[in-house]
């Protein structure tokens, strides 16, 4: 089974709310990843492996990329099945919990969005100012960023407060994961 292993840094209170002591039983309804490639595939993978919430909607802006990270989840589910770390059923399970998607209104109405785009802090900003948009107040995002700012993306999101760093590394399916958030 996957595990992670959270290490806070920071100071805003919803993510010491977020990963306090309990966030083992933290869950959502449906979570999204935007960006499916290097990271966002195993993002993805791990996520709908952990249970923690009924859907994962994965989401590319088009549809070779999204082809390409499925290609990835799924390739990645077999090596699993293959060195017995998960049965068939469990990687069937996986995938059923995940929905693929180029249509970004399939993200409007998620809990927890991972976003592992391209590290191009335009690209980035205008994903989050566009999100904070359309989606449900509520929402939670989390940028996977390793080297770009994190209070940037919050603030054009328009939700300083609801807004996390999260740093997967990779191979995101074998590694432990560092969550870091904004401290405005």
């Amino acid at each position: 089974m996957v595990s992670s292993n959270f290490t806070i840094r920071g100071g805003s209170a919803f993510a010491k709310r977020l990963m306090s002591s309990s966030s083992s039983a933290f869950t959502f309804e449906k979570t999204a990843v935007v960006g499916l490639g290097l990271m966002g595939h195993g993002i993805c993978q791990v996520t709908a492996m952990s249970k923690s919430c009924s859907q994962v909607v994965a989401y590319e802006n088009e549809q070779k990329f999204l082809d390409s990270g499925k290609l990835r989840i799924e390739k990645s589910l077999n090596a699993m099945i293959r060195k017995e770390r998960i049965t068939q059923k469990e990687a069937d399970d996986t995938l059923s919990r995940i929905l693929f998607t180029t249509d970004v209104d399939a993200i409007a109405d998620t809990d927890f969005i991972v976003e592992a785009v391209v590290e191009n802090i335009d690209l980035k900003k205008n994903l989050y100012s566009h999100l904070g948009d359309v989606c449900q107040s509520d929402t939670i995002f989390a940028s996977n960023t390793s080297s770009l700012s994190i209070t940037e993306m919050a603030e054009v999101s328009g939700r300083e407060d609801k807004f996390v760093g999260v740093h997967f590394f990779n191979p995101v399916q074998l590694m432990k994961v560092s969550i870091n958030y904004v401290g405005l």
